[in-house]
């Protein structure tokens, strides 16, 4: 499977609230989904990207997460893609078993009224 597609011109990003992207998309029959991002910084602090994981299009949403062991204990939190400055970034996701990709945004930590745009396009082989 192959495609590309813009999930989301240049728009305003969240203040705070993690915010959908674009749609979910379907990954079912490719193996490596490539998220081009484009932030413009505005008076905020930065933004954070989220990817996360559904079994269906409708279905919950199961972000990347970042496992850290302290002590034997395991914990997690969701993997985010900051960025604090403005600029370009490709961020390779392995889609082999996945069937559907939901991208979030959010302000990290804003201190000013979010002016910066986020624009999202994808490739997928």
């Amino acid at each position: 499977m192959s495609a590309n597609g813009i999930i989301q011109a240049a728009t305003v990003i969240a203040k705070t609230t993690q915010t959908a992207v674009g749609a979910v998309l379907g990954t079912s029959g490719a193996d490596v989904l490539n998220i081009y991002v484009n932030y413009v910084k505005g008076d905020e602090t930065g933004v954070d990207v989220i990817v996360s994981f559904q079994r269906t299009a409708t279905g919950t949403a199961h972000p990347q997460v970042l496992w850290s062991e302290a002590g034997g204990v395991y914990t997690l939190e969701a993997q985010k893609y900051r960025f604090a400055a403005s600029g370009n970034a490709v961020i390779p996701v392995n889609v082999e078993a996945i069937d559907y990709v939901k991208i979030t945004q959010g302000g990290s930590n804003n201190d000013g009224t979010p002016t910066g745009t986020l624009a999202v396009s994808y490739s997928m082989e």
